[in-house]
C-alpha cells in the first residue's frame, strides 16, 4: 500500500515537472483604456485607424484645389443610449500651410524610415469631409449626426488636394485626432 501511494506522489511530482514547459512566458499583452461619462463607447477598432490614401500620381492634380479619389472611413460607436442623440466630430492636427483647414502632410523631419525618401511631398495637404464630401474644415465640428439607440457608424472620407499649382513626389502622410461632441 505504501509502495502505491509512494508512486502516486512520484507520478504526480514528474506531471508537475513536465508541465511547467506549458507555462513559459512566450509574450506580453497590454491592456489599456478609460472609463468615460459619454453616451456612446468608440468601438475599438475605431481609435487608432489606418486610412491609406494610396499612391496617387502627381499628374492627377492638375491645379490648386484638384482632389485624388478619396479613401472612406468610418468611426463606429458602441451601446449609444437613450440620451445620445447626436453627435459631431471635431478633427484635429497639423495645419496645412498654405490652407490652414486643412491637414498638413509630413515634413522631411517626420519621415523616412525603411525605404522613405526623408522628402515629403509639397504643394498636397489632406482634406476631411463627412460621407457626402462636405468639407469638414480642420478644428471645426462636423455637421450633426443622428445617433440611435445601439450601435452607430459615422462615416467620413479623406483626400490629397493640392494647395499649389505645383505638386512634388514624395511621401504625404500625417496624422488627426478626433473628438466626439455628443448633442
Amino acid at each position: 500500500m505504501k509502495k502505491f501511494v509512494l508512486i502516486k506522489f512520484a507520478s504526480l511530482a514528474v506531471a508537475g515537472l513536465l508541465s511547467q514547459g506549458a507555462f513559459a512566458q512566450d509574450g506580453r499583452i497590454n491592456f489599456t483604456g478609460d472609463i468615460v461619462d459619454a453616451p456612446c463607447s468608440v468601438a475599438p477598432a475605431s481609435q487608432n485607424l489606418n486610412v491609406p490614401l494610396g499612391r496617387v500620381s502627381r499628374t492627377a492634380f492638375t491645379g490648386a484645389g484638384t482632389k485624388s479619389t478619396p479613401a472612406l472611413f468610418k468611426i463606429e460607436l458602441l451601446n449609444c443610449g437613450a440620451s445620445a442623440k447626436g453627435a459631431a466630430v471635431t478633427f484635429s492636427g497639423t495645419n496645412d500651410l498654405v490652407d490652414p483647414t486643412n491637414l498638413r502632410v509630413a515634413n522631411a523631419g517626420q519621415v523616412g524610415g525603411p525605404g522613405g525618401t526623408g522628402v515629403a511631398a509639397t504643394g498636397v495637404a489632406i482634406e476631411i469631409g463627412d460621407s457626402a464630401g462636405t468639407k469638414i474644415p480642420l478644428g471645426s465640428p462636423s455637421a450633426d449626426y443622428i445617433l440611435g439607440l445601439g450601435d452607430n457608424a459615422l462615416n467620413f472620407r479623406a483626400a490629397y488636394v493640392a494647395t499649389t499649382a505645383a505638386v512634388t513626389t514624395g511621401p504625404a502622410n500625417s496624422t488627426a485626432q478626433f473628438t466626439i461632441a455628443y448633442k
